[in-house]
């Protein structure tokens, strides 16, 4: 049997991919740590100026879990952009009806005050469903009395998403796969879909598409020329102390070269399907996106990965400070 090192090379001389450095292998780097997280099936796809430079079932479509807000947030971007919506229109002008007091800006950025997290109990009843659950979800936080969650502090809440998922539908009169395609993965050259399991969690967790589509989609929308990638700050972001933020569905860490931005997405069910990725752009404009059939959430296992990847792409000791 090949080495997964040996795989890979053979994999970019047929397939046309550029071979990185010799020596750097993050296709190893990242199998040596999905093997620490028990993962079975994985896959990583490393871009570099739009092309796949490294990579390992990079083109199977996975499940992207909270990897999808990105794609809901470029898609609310894309509405501003074209004068359907404002960063400042308050929650209730968006839906059309009283809704706490928050703005779409709020709510990209998880600062809305909206809390608890009503989606956490109810996804394992809502998989394999083909319809997303945003009207449902806009109905929970619309129907509860009072909101837990302290306006303008960040607080990570998969409501804040759906949310933003029925304002597209709501904005475009549309199905909010339909507008974000047609504006965030087509511009981008990519393809991806809702997934047949995770559908209803659209907005906030339920994209699938390949490695290879999801580091090119970041590479597009945050690398250099664009509107996003040329100061990802001007757009609207929380603080989160010693030069982190977040925003438009990303996390991003202030270094001496620029911003490395990355996020981490992961759904478990209990008795249910487990599954996770992560993506990190780096100031240089390399992207890798990875997926794995483990839920990972501990912060500190993601800084090991990206840790790892940084090594493995031999990358300036500025684009390589310890992940946030």
């Amino acid at each position: 049997m090949l080495s997964r090192f040996a795989r890979v090379l053979s994999l970019c001389l047929a397939g046309g991919m550029t071979p990185i450095a010799a020596g750097a292998d993050p296709v190893a780097a990242f199998h040596a740590w999905a093997d620490t997280q028990g993962a079975g099936t994985t896959a990583i796809a490393v871009v570099r100026e739009g092309d796949v430079i490294a990579g390992d079932n990079s083109d199977r479509p996975f499940d992207l879990a909270s990897n999808s807000k990105v794609i809901t947030a470029l898609c609310i971007a894309a509405l501003v952009d074209e004068g359907a919506l404002d960063w400042d229109t308050p929650l209730s002008d968006a839906l059309g009806a009283p809704a706490p007091e928050a703005t779409l800006a709020e709510l990209v950025t998880h600062t809305s005050g909206i809390a608890p997290d009503g989606t956490q109990l109810r996804m394992g009843l809502w998989l394999n469903e083909a319809t997303p659950r945003h009207a449902h979800v806009a109905r929970i936080v619309l129907d509860r009395r009072q909101q837990r969650g302290t306006r303008g502090s960040f607080q990570y809440n998969n409501e804040n998403y759906a949310l933003l998922g029925r304002i597209v539908e709501h904005a475009t009169g549309t199905t909010y796969a339909e507008a974000c395609r047609a504006r965030v993965l087509a511009p981008a050259g990519v393809e991806g879909r809702l997934s047949p399991r995770f559908a209803a969690f659209a907005a906030w967790g339920g994209w699938r598409m390949t490695m290879a589509d999801h580091a090119r989609l970041i590479a597009h929308w945050f690398g250099p020329g664009r509107t996003i990638g040329a100061d990802p700050l001007a757009h609207p972001h929380a603080e989160r102390g010693g030069d982190a933020f977040y925003g438009l569905g990303m996390n991003y860490v202030r270094l001496g070269t620029g911003l490395r931005m990355s996020h981490a997405g992961a759904i478990s069910i209990p008795f249910g399907p487990k599954t996770g990725a992560f993506v990190v752009h780096y100031p240089d404009g390399t992207v890798a996106a990875t997926a794995y059939d483990v839920a990972v959430a501990r912060p500190e296992q993601f800084r090991r990965l990206e840790h790892a990847l940084s090594k493995a792409l031999a990358l300036s000791p500025a684009d390589t400070q310890a992940a946030q």
